[in-house]
């Protein structure tokens, strides 16, 4: 086994083992950091998979400011004194069974799709670099659409939390 599989099962693991904890754990704020190292793991995937572009997005999207807003909304709607932020897991062999049809279901799909991988050669082109210019000369709009709809989200989120008592 070489290198590149051994760091597969590791980030792999890096992946399904946070989750594993996230579905069993009633601290919300510690499934918050699983669901992280988790997203830290996909990102690690793409690099391998010389997906330098989806890793980055991934870590400043997903793994930066999706959890910052979940631990905003967690602040700004719970307060809780020295108890910590938990829940409670009802409905879990139900949930168990629906998850594992629509695993099984997704899994029969894919097989039947006969998917298969091209043959593509990596180039030797940063795409990074040269996305990033591309965002910030041909599609600055958008991009600046997309940075003032999270801004928006962000306050509308805190705004109505605020407004229902809660924080």
């Amino acid at each position: 086994m070489g290198i590149s599989e051994v760091l597969t099962v590791f980030f792999g693991l890096m992946i399904v083992l946070p989750v594993l904890y996230l579905l069993f754990t009633n601290n919300i704020i510690r499934a918050a950091f699983a669901f992280v190292i988790s997203l830290l793991g996909l990102a690690a995937v793409y690099v391998l998979l010389h997906a330098e572009l989806m890793a980055v997005v991934q870590i400043m999207i997903y793994a930066g400011g999706v959890i910052v807003l979940l631990i905003f909304g967690i602040m700004l709607t719970k307060r809780v004194s020295e108890a910590g932020v938990f829940t409670q897991h009802r409905g879990v062999v139900l949930g168990g069974a629906v998850s594992t049809v629509f695993f099984l279901l997704l899994v029969k799909w894919i097989l039947a799709a006969g998917l298969k991988w091209p043959n593509v050669e990596v180039s030797g082109q940063d795409q990074v670099r040269k996305i990033g210019i591309l965002f910030l000369t041909d599609h600055l709009i958008a991009f600046e659409v997309i940075a003032f709809l999270l801004l928006v989200a962000l306050v509308g989120a805190a705004f109505l939390a605020k407004k229902s008592g809660n924080a």
